[in-house]
């Protein structure tokens, strides 16, 4: 068995038009499809995809608790070209900042926002030149 290759992430979600927008108008990311509880973008290689709890739940044959919001079990990551500017742009456009940009040891300059459900987004700009 090789599960070297990541193919796709889902986040679960309360609100579905909430997160969608969120992630079309806020994030830019483009919607390639919609169907029922399910929402994905197209996000290159790696699929992306929101799923509400209560699909989630039905398609596991039980409800999902919410997480505590000040417990995130993980983050999502996108890298920019200017992780000052992307942050600005974003809080612009209706993100809420999570941690200011941010220069770290191991050679990047990183950011953090939520979307609307809690979820830790990191914006990431390498510093070292290639």
């Amino acid at each position: 068995m090789n599960l070297a290759a990541l193919d796709y992430v889902i986040l679960i979600v309360e609100d579905l038009d909430r997160a969608v927008k969120f992630y079309r108008e806020v994030l830019g990311l483009p919607l390639s499809h919609r169907s029922g509880e399910y929402a994905q973008f197209a996000t290159g290689g790696t699929r992306f995809g929101l799923y509400t709890r209560k699909g989630m739940g039905q398609t596991l044959g039980a409800p999902l608790a919410k997480p505590a919001e000040d417990a995130p079990g993980f983050e999502i990551g996108f890298k920019v070209a200017d992780v000052d500017k992307a942050l600005q742009e974003l809080v612009a456009s209706g993100a809420t900042p999570a941690m200011p940009p941010t220069t770290r040891p191991w050679g990047q300059r990183t950011a953090y926002l939520r979307d609307p459900d809690g979820h830790l987004i990191e914006l990431a700009q390498d510093l070292r030149s290639s």
